[in-house]
């Protein structure tokens, strides 16, 4: 959607009110509420969503009480292709990208065993969980450095925490693949530590959605309030961090 002008942009490393955001899977859920907070905020938003259709939607639901510059792009994670047109997009359109929230995610294995798991389920998973988030960066980083500025959010789950792992077979595929895109964080932060790219992960809890369920404790709102925080945090905020309601748990 392209109802509103997008300021002109100032040269890498001048002040700028507005940031310019990807989330993925932000047609409904937990995405789809971190991009209208981030809308909120003043930052223009790129909503990303496998279904094209439902991710305009999204835009316009977003766009319609706001003033900035929300569009909605086709992007399935795991095919190249579309990760490329994002790219193309946000370079085209909008000149940049500082804000990267890494949410989109499949849960396939609930209730299952890491003896008996499907390994097509388990590859599936880590595709979208891990290597869908790893492509993004890979391709949005090099950016973000020559500007000197970053802010990428991957949003994880406590069942990703080897403290949880110890103690529960939830999932096996869903939290291995978590617990690997923790590891990413921990890892992709200690490089980009001296470019003012600031990397964490969050834990939203237990969020009424359609992979939480109803009976889920938070609502949307609730859940996008911690990664939304991490998606503006000031250049001396945290990196390399797991984060749950603000306040850092254990990896």
């Amino acid at each position: 959607m392209d109802e509103h002008p997008l300021p002109v942009l100032k040269e890498p490393g001048s002040s700028l009110s507005s940031k310019v955001a990807l989330v993925t899977g932000a047609n409904r859920g937990i995405g789809f509420e971190i991009a209208n907070k981030l809308a909120r905020l003043g930052n223009h938003v790129i909503v990303g969503s496998r279904d094209l259709r439902s991710g305009l939607d999204a835009a316009r639901r977003i766009s319609s009480k706001g003033f900035v510059r929300v569009k909605a792009v086709e992007l399935d994670v795991t095919d190249e292709k579309t990760v490329e047109t994002v790219k193309s997009v946000a370079e085209s359109d909008f000149g940049r990208l500082d804000i990267l929230v890494n949410n989109a995610a499949i849960l396939l294995d609930e209730g299952g065993f890491p003896s008996t798991t499907s390994l097509d389920c388990v590859r599936s998973t880590l595709e979208v969980n891990l290597i869908g988030a790893w492509r993004l960066c890979q391709v949005f980083v090099p950016g973000m450095k020559a500007r000197r500025y970053g802010r990428i959010v991957n949003v994880s789950s406590k069942a990703g925490s080897f403290e949880d792992l110890t103690g529960s077979n939830y999932a096996p595929g869903y939290s291995v693949s978590k617990a690997a895109l923790n590891a990413l964080t921990a890892t992709l932060a200690y490089e980009l530590r001296e470019y003012n790219i600031l990397v964490n992960a969050v834990c939203p809890g237990w969020v009424r959605t359609r992979m939480g369920g109803t009976g889920a404790s938070k609502s949307t709102a609730e859940g996008a309030d911690t990664p939304v925080w991490l998606a503006t945090l000031p250049d001396n905020g945290p990196t390399g961090g797991f984060f749950r309601d603000r306040h850092r748990i254990s990896w």
